[in-house]
């Protein structure tokens, strides 16, 4: 049986992605903390910790075929650029180059369709996914661009988890944008199906490098989306609409290709409105 390195198993991508990929694949996870892997505590897995970078006996220990990098650092709660930076380029840089120099087979890098300038998160994960370009020669690459996904138990920080979250609370009102912004949402389970589907086609990829767009192609206008989630909600919540300014280089309009993937055989299977009733259901 093949050893897979998933790095923040215990996030939420990460953490689905041990659990499907268990009964396959010898699990071995990186986390930045190990105090309290809530989200793996069922899993048969052996846990590395970051937090002083990527350990020395990491790949001496264990013998790696398979990385997927799931971690990620949005920095959604006003961290410092430094700290966005040593998660999202200075530690992946480290696991990268201990990847190469132990013969790791596959480098499955976890990306986003968002533009480079619209926040630090996103012109460091595009900074990341250039310096997998750039070492395509030496450690064969596959780049998921994901969009917003979203689930039961997602993290709070979520935009849809945290929408319904104070819909629910029926806060006194929510201010926003205009809400014309057209996204793809995409449910966890869509997105785990992706990643597992490119592990079994990986042989028949010969690219060294490849990158392949996670989506629906089914976008909604934000404005629709929170009028959805309030109904669903039964919220007496009132929605600011115009509220708030567009950010700088605001995506407008999420406009992916899933060909690629669906050329493996991929599909997805939920639309937005099925998603959030799923989510709801188990929250």
């Amino acid at each position: 049986m093949k050893t897979i390195l998933i790095t923040g198993i215990n996030g939420y991508l990460g953490s689905h992605l041990a659990k499907s990929l268990s009964t396959k694949f010898n699990i071995v996870g990186l986390e930045y903390s190990l105090k309290n892997l809530f989200r793996i505590k069922d899993l048969d897995y052996i846990v590395y910790s970051v937090e002083n970078g990527v350990p020395e006996g990491l790949f001496t220990e264990q013998d790696i075929d398979i990385i997927i990098h799931a971690a990620t650092f949005y920095g959604r709660t006003n961290e410092v650029v430094k700290t966005i930076a040593n998660a999202n380029l200075f530690i992946p840089f480290d696991l990268l180059d201990k990847a190469i120099a132990n013969n790791c087979k596959l480098f499955i890098n976890t990306d986003t369709v968002l533009d480079r300038f619209v926040s630090p998160y996103s012109l460091t994960k595009k900074h990341f996914q250039e310096w997998l370009f750039m070492r395509r020669k030496a450690i064969k690459v596959i780049n998921m661009q994901l969009e917003h996904f979203y689930g039961p138990g997602c993290s709070k920080s979520n935009f849809i988890t945290s929408m319904i979250d104070r819909l629910r609370n029926n806060e006194n009102s929510i201010d926003l944008t205009l809400g014309d912004q057209k996204r793809d949402f995409i449910y966890i389970s869509d997105v785990v199906s992706a990643y597992m589907t490119v592990l079994h086609q990986a042989e028949n990829i010969l690219d060294n490098y490849s990158l392949f767009q996670v989506s629906t192609k089914q976008v909604i206008s934000i404005k629709d989306l929170m009028l959805f989630l309030k109904e669903i909600t039964g919220s007496t919540t009132i929605l600011n609409f115009g509220a708030h300014p567009y950010r700088e280089n605001e995506l407008m309009y999420s406009e992916t290709d899933n060909t690629g993937l669906m050329d493996l055989g991929w599909k997805s299977k939920y639309k937005i409105q099925d998603g959030i009733k799923l989510t709801l259901s188990d929250a």
